[in-house]
């Protein structure tokens, strides 16, 4: 079998192991490591084989095998790297569906598997040469993997998975049965031991001397554990490479003792020393043994080590070679410290997000490692585990430190550095700290010692919720700073076991899009009751809107937003009844609860997380006597009756009676967050029961309707989302009227819908019961019979909702209806429900009846549009293709009509011919003249049928013609189709700018309630839409521009009386429209930025220079520079100068614009320009030399033609404004924004060039000069550019031409105005020269056709620190050398289109790059070749491959000759 399995694999390579050369303690880790992944993978293994399409093992076992192959190339194992690809390549495969888990690849990895563990490893843990041929597992593996049956050969590897237990085993695949290895080899191998024994000698001599410091050393405490450690490790390793077994087996036993002592803190007898002096003795005898004869017996001396480890018993406990003895990091490691190892990440995020539990959990874990630690072994961790506790201990305590920046800095190092200790630990050193973690506790220590009175105020981390708390009276207004943040504690509660986080996703979505409904509607109707506090209507819809959003909130398990709205709807409710007195402050209450409703949504949408909301209650329950200025406000205090919900009853029958009883006999229940009962009007009580009954009568109507069409659609879950609303509706509307019988079956049956959605209820055998439920609370509302309640409620009670599958005939009907005994029960209600809910139930049936509107993922529209653009692109390169076809037609009728006449013309010849032969020769009518009888020859015969094949042609052409004809109005057609789906789908994406608005308008109630900075925003011309992704994507920039506006725009109250200013602040937001973009401007009215204070800080933190010249603008523009901030202080809604930075960035992400304008004392506007869309643009085709880009027609005004001659006087002179039809512009050239060169080529034009005239942000005009006009007008699709091209400015999109080729979309706006801000360059310098002076880093140019020559090559130098910039051959070398200028070229030979002999001579005869030092590398190392080379003018030449540091060297050389 192995002479076969040899010739199967004659033609597959494998690449050459380089492991032996790697450095020992590397292998040592890398096999450690494998030992680790054969245990599991052994355990894995024997469940997979049962198991074969279990996908979380697949991933598993595919996981270990990836570790395998990398770490194997990495230490230089590559053929076992390569068997490992084979198995995790082949799993791939089966993970992805395109190949079936069978038995015979299973016993493939497991054949891998036991090669490995048995053939390969072995032979890494001696470091040895490997003993077996994998490629046979390699071509198995392919075989397999493309679903081919095994060679018989190959087929019995197989049975190694099951054979092959041992590393005695046999495989077949045994390397010295064949392979020959020839006496060249075995000189070679002996040659290599020589050298590396002679190395080793000389480097043993070191570690002997560590040796005998360490013992000379009396002090067990000052002696060098770590230094002997080291020594014995590296002895170990390099006997090993120098196959000295002897001194490898001794030098691995006393290691191991060592590293024993001091992992398990044992001091070191002497005993222990007895064995090093014997070891130490043992080493130098053997040595000398082998200096001065290597082939001298040297077992005497072994024996004579062994003898002595003997008789000092530590042979009676073997310890392995190859597996560390039990320590101290295994110990520290099985602790329960997996937070405060994993520090090192999640500090930054939970410091404050979990103050202060998650403090107190790093500071418990540090008190496991300190009592663990205590030993000399790990002295330094001890140490740092100490100071690491005392300071999260402090940071409880001062909470103000978490404001501070450098406070995560330094936790960062120290995180870091206590990881570091570990791994020393773990590498068998003695744990000492360093000077320079020594250093780092200090500052550490310092830090957090610090007097913090002068440091930042208390954060709002610092407010988190307590057990309990001493109640604290407030005297004065209300805070709404200190409320607002009382708010934001609940958020403390994110990661608390009381969150609701399972949610239906079919429900969440659809409750999340009546949400943001509900939102607009409760946000339009609060603000309309703010301004006439008498309409009742708009609070009646405000009880409606919270009711609505309860009972979703609810029917998704978000309890707690639930239990929000049921309170704030209760407090509607009171103010109706003018149980609570109205005034600002109770507004400004309701508006801080109603946000931190919108914010919850928010976040279930974001992170499907509905936490618990203790604050938020509390000041509802209270919010009477806060809005009063006189509650006792408690700091936090939980609250526990949450559990339960919202719409819970308690089942305790307070009361029976055989006979009717009316509503009224039942007790008033009130809940417990409401006030005392006051006494009813009856005139109200009579409206609210007349509204109930009106209400009652719809909604029961709907719901038979609703309930027939489930019977018909069991498995559609919104129909009982629906049913279980208008069950609702009916309980709420009861309990106003205190008809509880009513209320009790309501609320069963709206249990029973909403369990009947959880568990996907679809049986039949209910029906009877539904309808016989409905009617009778008709009976109820409408007749006043209550009889039978007792029964329907405890048959309601009893519905089993799970594993009910039984279905009734469909014959059965209402008709069969069983008459019900009599009965009820009252039960305790759970609070006043709303009056009035009209119109809400005609609108649902309306929108379910209608089949206008469908719901569609966003995805669904953006791959709509994506697919739209890229028909249209192909449509353009049929147009192209079209057109190319009939040109080429045009010039084939031309060819046969040169055919044709061509053809007349040899006619003309061939009947002279005939002519001028008549008579010399016999013919068969000699009495006629040739004139008189017409006589062919061959030649006429083909000249005729030429003519008729050329006639042919011109009927194929015609044919030809019309089909393009005909396909160009088909195209014509479809181009008209294409724009109105382009539109249809843009129209889709485009959305109103006032859906933005109440979010808006909640950021800045929330930021001027934090601060206690009461402030306005007035909204102008919201009409216009925006596309889809950029308002998403202004939210974030619009919020930090609010925020920035109220903490360092507007005055403090009393600042803004004293200034005679209104109290309140304002902030106009104002929207328009120019052109394709939609400008968007934030003013304020408040104090303005002050342009002096912004150029000293911008001096201290030196982005600009003392003598440095700024305009205003130029000075405000700074604010939105990272890290930019002149505040005093850091707070959580400003002062780190991160907000403005990313206004600027997410406006730049979408190719827009924000500029600031400020007048002191006035006010500050912003400005931000963005497109309406960026998918699809109408753009003018324009040149710029031989690049074509696009240019958007929005932002053209108008085009005009100038003479060149004019053009040329004007490029010439210093002038900097050229004058248009009596109208002065900024005239540039667009090649200085696109190729650096400012100066056009005027030279031999004879025709006027095209200058746009576009129209910049401020209203000013910039003129541009461009070469040439492509076509006209066109309909590009734009595509984006990624994040490499979004720092350059002139650049905002790309797009696909009909050819295929990417042309860049400039943005007119960007390079007016760097026209307008920006001086002309006068004269024609070289741009591409500029910045390679000084300590500029040098620019490489490589020139070669191949990929992996330019990539390795690029990768060295950049190591070096060079710039680099490549080129596929010669054509593309010269036209890269009209923008750039290197500073040295790396040349190849023989390349396409232009070889390096051309490119040289092309170079020397350059005007700007004739001086252009060239390194010619090549693999023509002949002589021939070189002369040429150095003849036409290169520098230097070298042949392939080069070594990297003679490369290096000569490139060195030649920079400074060039310098010098």
């Amino acid at each position: 079998m192995k002479e076969i399995l040899k010739n199967l694999v004659e033609t597959t390579t494998l690449p050459e192991d380089s492991y032996l050369d790697q450095d020992a303690e590397i292998l040592e880790i890398f096999v450690e490591e494998i030992e680790e992944i054969f245990a599991e993978l052994n355990s894995l293994f024997t469940d997979w084989l049962q198991e074969p399409n279990n996908q979380d093992m697949l991933t598993t076992i595919r996981r270990h095998f990836h570790t395998l192959k990398g770490s194997g190339r990495m230490v230089g194992a590559k053929s076992a790297g390569e068997i490992a690809w084979a198995v995790e390549d082949t799993l791939n495969r089966i993970i992805s569906g395109s190949l079936q888990a069978t038995p015979v690849i299973q016993k493939f990895a497991k054949t891998v598997l036991n090669v490995y563990q048995y053939k390969l490893y072995p032979r890494f843990k001696v470091v040895s040469e490997l003993d077996v041929d994998l490629r046979p597992l390699i071509l198995l593996g392919q075989q397999l993997q493309q679903g081919l049956s095994p060679e018989p050969a190959l087929e019995e590897l197989l049975n190694l998975a099951d054979t092959l237990n041992s590393p005695e085993g046999q495989t077949g695949l045994e390397l010295h049965d064949t392979i020959d290895v020839t006496n060249a080899q075995v000189l070679a191998d002996d040659n290599y031991i020589e050298e590396t024994v002679a190395i080793f000698i000389e480097e043993a001599e070191e570690h002997l001397y560590t040796i005998d410091q360490f013992l000379k050393t009396e002090d067990g405490k000052s002696q060098d554990y770590n230094g002997l450690i080291r020594a014995l490790h590296t002895l170990r390793g390099s006997s090993s490479m120098a196959q000295i077994e002897q001194i490898f087996e001794a030098s691995t036993k006393v290691e191991n003792l060592f590293k024993t002592l001091l992992q398990e803190d044992i001091g070191s007898t002497s005993k222990e020393t007895a064995v090093l002096i014997q070891y130490a003795e043992f080493v130098r005898d053997y040595l000398h043994s082998l200096r001065e004869s290597p082939e001298h017996s040297t077992g005497t001396i072994y024996d004579t080590f062994n003898t002595a480890w003997h008789d000092y018993g530590f042979a009676t406990a073997k310890i392995d070679d190859d597996v560390n003895p039990q320590g101290l990091v295994s110990k520290l490691i099985e602790l329960n410290i997996d937070q405060l190892l994993d520090a090192e990440f999640e500090f930054d995020s939970r410091a404050k997000a979990e103050f202060p539990e998650y403090l107190q959990l790093l500071s418990t874990q540090a008190q496991q490692l300190i009592e663990h630690s205590n030993n000399r072994a790990s002295a330094g961790i001890h140490e740092f585990a100490t100071e690491l506790k005392q300071s999260y201990d402090v940071l409880v305590e001062k909470p103000q430190l978490l404001n501070l920046e450098y406070a995560y800095e330094l936790f960062a190092q120290a995180h870091q550095e206590i990881i570091h200790l570990f791994d020393t630990l773990a590498a068998g050193q003695r744990v000492v700290l360093s000077v320079e973690t020594q250093q780092l506790l200090s500052e550490l220590s310092a830090f957090i010692h610090q007097d913090i009175e002068q440091a930042v105020e208390q954060s709002n981390t610092a407010q988190t919720i307590s057990v309990e708390a001493e109640p604290v009276v407030a005297t004065t207004g209300v805070d709404f700073a200190q409320l607002s943040q009382r708010i934001s504690s609940d958020r403390a509660q994110q990661q608390s076991a009381e969150i609701n986080n399972e949610f239906d996703e079919d429900l969440l979505a659809i409750f999340l899009e009546e949400a943001d409904e509900l939102l607009a509607g409760i946000d339009e109707d609060l603000s309309t009751w703010t301004k006439d506090q008498s309409n009742i209507g708009a609070l009646n819809n405000l009880m409606r809107y919270l009711h609505t959003l309860k009972g979703g909130a609810n029917m998704i398990s978000a309890s707690h937003i639930g239990l929000i709205a049921h309170e704030l709807e209760f407090v509607y409710e009171r103010i109706i009844r003018n149980q609570i007195s109205i005034n600002p402050a109770l507004i400004q209450i309701i508006r801080l609860i109603q946000d931190d409703v919108a914010d919850r949504i928010q976040i279930i949408r974001d992170q499907q997380i509905d936490y618990p909301a203790y604050e938020a209650i509390a000041i509802i329950q209270s919010i009477q006597d806060i809005a009063a200025g006189q509650a006792t406000t408690f700091v936090a205090t939980p609250v526990v009756e949450t559990l339960a919900s919202v719409d819970a009853p308690t089942h305790e029958a307070l009361l029976e009676s055989d006979c009717s009883v009316e509503p009224s006999a039942v007790p008033d229940e009130t809940p417990v967050s409401a006030s005392p009962d006051l006494s009813e009007d009856d005139a109200l009580r009579a409206v609210v029961e007349e509204t109930f009954l009106e209400e009652a009568e719809e909604v029961l109507e709907n719901a038979e309707k609703l309930l027939n069409q489930w019977f018909e659609q069991r498995s559609d879950r919104s129909i009982l989302l629906q049913l279980q609303r208008a069950a609702h509706s009916i309980k709420g509307g009861a309990r106003m009227v205190d008809n509880e019988p009513v209320a009790a079956i309501a609320y069963q049956i709206e249990t029973t819908f909403e369990q009947f959605a959880v568990y996907h209820f679809n049986s039949n055998a209910y029906d009877h019961l539904l309808q016989t439920t409905l009617s009778w609370l008709k009976q109820a509302i409408f007749e006043k019979d209550y009889s039978h309640f007792d029964s329907i409620k405890h048959s309601l009670e009893s519905i089993q909702f799970v594993d009910v599958t039984a279905q009734l005939p469909n014959s059965f009907t209402q008709s069969n209806q069983k008459s019900i005994t009599r009965g009820f029960e009252f039960i305790q209600g759970d609070g006043v429900e709303p009056p009035s809910m009209q119109g809400e139930w005609t609108d649902t049936l309306k929108n379910d009846n209608s089949n206008e509107m469908i719901r569609i993922s966003a995805d669904l529209v953006e791959k709509m549009i994506d697919l739209s653009g890229e028909n249209s692109i192909n449509r353009s390169r049929i147009e192209m293709d079209l057109g190319q076809l009939g040109n080429t037609l045009n010039e084939m009728e031309l060819a046969i009509k040169r055919l044709a006449d061509q053809l007349r013309r040899m006619d003309g010849e061939l009947e002279s011919q005939i002519i001028a032969k008549h008579g010399s020769e016999k013919s068969r009518y000699a009495d006629f003249d040739p004139l008189e009888m017409d006589q062919y020859s061959s030649l006429n015969q083909l000249s005729k049928s030429l003519a008729e094949s050329a006639s042919d042609l011109v009927d194929f052409k015609s044919t030809l013609s019309e089909k393009i004809r005909d396909t160009e109005g088909l195209l014509l057609q479809q181009s008209r189709i294409q724009a109105e789906i382009q539109e249809s789908l843009m129209r889709t994406r485009l959305v109103p700018f006032s859906r933005m608005l109440p979010r808006l308008q909640r950021i800045v109630r929330q930021t001027s309630s934090t601060l206690n900075r009461p402030a306005e925003l007035i909204v102008q011309n919201t009409e216009g839409e925006l596309d889809r992704t950029i308002l998403e994507r202004l939210v974030t920039p619009f919020e930090h521009m609010l925020r920035n506006a109220i903490d360092h725009g507007l005055e403090d109250t009393a600042e803004r009386l004293a200034l005679n200013k209104p109290e309140s602040g304002s902030i106009i937001l104002n929207i328009s429209r120019q052109g394709t973009d939609v400008l968007v401007s934030f003013s304020d009215d408040g104090k303005g930025i002050d342009a002096a204070k912004i150029k000293a800080k911008a001096l201290s933190l030196g982005l600009i220079k003392a003598d440095q010249l700024l305009d205003q603008q130029e000075i405000l523009q700074l604010i939105f520079h990272p890290g930019f901030s002149t505040a005093t202080e850091v707070t959580q809604i400003s002062g780190r100068g991160v907000g403005l930075d990313v206004v600027q960035s997410g406006i730049k992400a979408l190719g827009g614009h924000v500029s600031v304008d400020s007048e002191l004392g006035q006010g500050t506007t912003f400005t931000i320009r963005v497109p309406t869309t960026v998918s699809v643009s109408d753009a003018l085709m324009v040149k710029a030399g031989d690049q074509q880009f696009a240019v958007s027609l929005a932002q053209i005004d108008r085009i005009v033609r100038i003479a060149p001659s004019t053009l040329e006087d004007y490029f010439a002179s210093k002038a900097d404004i050229f004058r248009i039809d009596n109208t002065s512009y900024k005239l540039r050239y667009l090649s200085e924004f696109v190729s650096n060169q400012p100066i056009p080529r005027l030279t031999n034009v004879a025709h006027s060039l095209p200058v746009l005239l576009i129209k910049g942000n401020g209203g000013q005009t910039i003129a541009l000069l461009v070469d040439q006009l492509v076509g006209s007008r066109s309909q590009i699709v734009v595509k984006p550019i990624g994040q490499q091209f979004s720092n350059v400015g002139v650049i905002a999109g790309a797009t696909i031409l009909g050819d295929g080729q990417v042309c860049l979309i400039l943005d007119g706006q960007s390079i007016a105005r760097q026209i307008q801000t920006t001086q002309r360059v006068k004269r024609s310098t070289d741009q591409r020269d500029l910045s390679r002076h000084g300590h500029a880093r040098r620019l490489v140019m490589i020139v070669d056709d191949s990929v992996t020559v330019r990539k390795v090559t690029s990768r060295l130098l950049e190591r070096q620190g060079y710039d680099i910039v490549t080129a596929k051959d010669g054509v593309d070398a010269m036209e890269q050398l009209e923008n750039v200028r290197p500073d040295l070229m790396l040349l190849d030979i023989e390349m396409p289109r232009m070889d390096g002999f051309e490119v040289t001579n092309l170079v020397r005869h350059h005007d700007i790059h004739h001086d252009l030092p060239i390194i010619m590398i090549t693999s023509r190392t002949g002589e021939k070749h070189r002369e040429r080379a150095f003849s036409l003018g290169a520098t230097d030449y070298m042949g392939k491959p080069f070594q990297e540091a003679e490369l290096l060297a000569n490139i060195e050389n030649l920079l400074a000759e060039k310098q010098g």
